[in-house]
């Protein structure tokens, strides 16, 4: 069962990266990317801009973090300050007196005073020849301590370069975003102050109409425009110039007065 399986695993694989590297594969990536990109473009412009936003705003966590990797640095770099200027000072306090004493010994003959004690010049000098080595390990360690203070300094101007970058990047992010909104909504208005907006709205199939109305009205009127002046009705029977007279002076055609008289 295991090796059926096993056997089908490998033949799958096998069959995917064959697949893979065929021109099949090619398509099918093409038409993915193609699908992404269409799906890309039919996502509301507001949408896009409010998932922008969001984004932009998930780099607080970062600054936050940033903030309190520096905010430690600088507390250790201050702690370490302080530790190297106090040793810097003892060891050079005690430098000094490990000079005078050296001086001293050299200008004994048999007794000499080393700190609180007397003792012989020999005892003198076993004891400094000690608190030399014990000063020259000290200065070793100052070293140590003073290069990682200097590295401790460089790592706290890199964090705090970091810092400065991501809350400038967040602040260029949200004026550009904030740039891309006031011009979509700018062309948003231009479109609505369009008389023949182009766009799907519900507004511009609107305008449209109003358009195409205007347009077949227009030649309605062409058409009307188009016939004969004075043309009257088939049924309109010709007047003779005498029964126009009357008529312009107010009196029936002739014929209308005879009809009345023989009746």
């Amino acid at each position: 069962m295991w090796k059926k399986l096993l056997l089908v695993g490998v033949v799958a694989a096998l069959a995917v990266g064959i697949f893979k590297g065929s021109k099949m594969y090619n398509r099918a990536s093409d038409e993915i990317a193609a699908m992404e990109d269409s799906y890309d473009d039919s996502v509301p412009v507001e949408k896009k801009i409010a998932a922008m936003r969001k984004e932009t705003a998930k780099l607080d966590k970062d600054i936050d973090k940033a903030k309190n990797e520096l905010a430690k640095e600088i507390v250790e770099v201050r702690e370490l300050n302080t530790k190297v200027t106090e040793t810097r000072a003892s060891v050079d306090a005690d430098q000094k007196i490990l000079a005078a004493r050296g001086e001293a010994i050299k200008d004994a003959t048999t007794k000499v005073k080393y700190g609180n004690s007397t003792v012989s010049v020999a005892e003198a000098n076993s004891r400094l020849s000690k608190d030399v080595d014990i000063l020259i390990k000290r200065k070793k360690s100052l070293e140590g301590m003073e290069k990682a203070l200097a590295t401790r300094e460089r790592v706290k101007e890199t964090l705090k370069k970091q810092l400065d970058g991501l809350v400038r990047q967040q602040q260029e992010m949200k004026a550009e975003i904030d740039a891309v909104e006031a011009d979509y909504k700018a062309l948003q208005l231009a479109q609505i102050e369009s008389k023949y907006q182009q766009d799907d709205s519900r507004l511009a199939k609107i305008k449209e109409d109003l358009r195409k109305l205007k347009k077949n009205l227009d030649v309605q009127k062409e058409k009307l425009d188009m016939a004969p002046i004075g043309q009257t009705d088939e049924a309109t029977e010709a007047r003779s110039v005498d029964d126009n007279i009357n008529l312009l002076n107010g009196k029936k055609p002739a014929g209308e007065e005879i009809t009345k008289s023989d009746n």
